[in-house]
């Protein structure tokens, strides 16, 4: 009989360029799917350009106020210092090497998934962390299948799985905003309003619309 995990914890990486309600939408869904925790971690990505309005102590400051009440919840700072861009197999091997007996869920999009085997190091990562897979508006449910040699988890049986190369589909509702809209609103002197949390919204508004000055 396999032993029960002691915790799951989710790992939720993004460039926040800049963070907005889809984020945290995404952060709640994973820790109504049965995470205990999950751990934000700001990114300086390889395989996408940044907008260059907002650096990345920015970003990172941003994310620790907007999750700074949800005690399940943790920013984490490891890609930010690193001073250059990070893949997420380096940060999933930062992670085995500080707890190799946890398996973290790295959540991602559908479309995020879709793209998994053209990321660095592939598929090294089937064997450090198990993938929770969110919906996205426009992409079928029937189109999101599973790659070689990852295996599918009914989303119940997740509290029992403590071995890594497992992946479940999360059918949740998350609203649809892109940070290319909002650095495109911003910069058009738009309010960003229920598109980024309150407590955040005026200093976006200002790193952002500072392009079009």
């Amino acid at each position: 009989m396999r032993k029960k995990p002691e915790k799951q914890i989710g790992l939720f990486g993004g460039s926040f360029d800049p963070p907005h309600c889809g984020h945290v939408a995404l952060v709640q869904a994973g820790l109504a799917m049965g995470l205990d925790s999950v751990w934000v971690i700001p990114a300086r990505p390889v395989h996408r350009e940044l907008s260059g309005l907002a650096d990345a102590e920015m970003r990172l400051a941003w994310v620790q106020q907007i999750f700074a009440d949800l005690t399940r919840v943790q920013v984490m700072d490891w890609e930010i210092r690193r001073q250059c861009p990070t893949a997420s197999i380096e940060t999933l091997e930062q992670f085995h090497d500080a707890d190799p007996k946890t398996v973290p869920w790295l959540m991602l999009g559908a479309d995020a998934w879709v793209g998994l085997p053209d990321w660095r190091a592939y598929p090294a990562h089937r064997d450090l962390c198990n993938i929770a897979v969110f919906a996205r508006r426009g992409i079928a449910v029937e189109t999101v299948c599973g790659h070689a040699g990852w295996q599918r988890l009914a989303l119940s049986d997740i509290d029992d799985c403590n071995q890594a190369g497992n992946w479940t589909y999360i059918q949740a509702d998350l609203p649809d905003i892109s940070a290319t809209r909002i650095r495109s609103d911003a910069m058009q002197g738009k309010s960003l309003h229920g598109l980024v949390p309150n407590m955040v919204q005026r200093q976006i508004e200002q790193a952002y619309g500072t392009a079009r000055e």
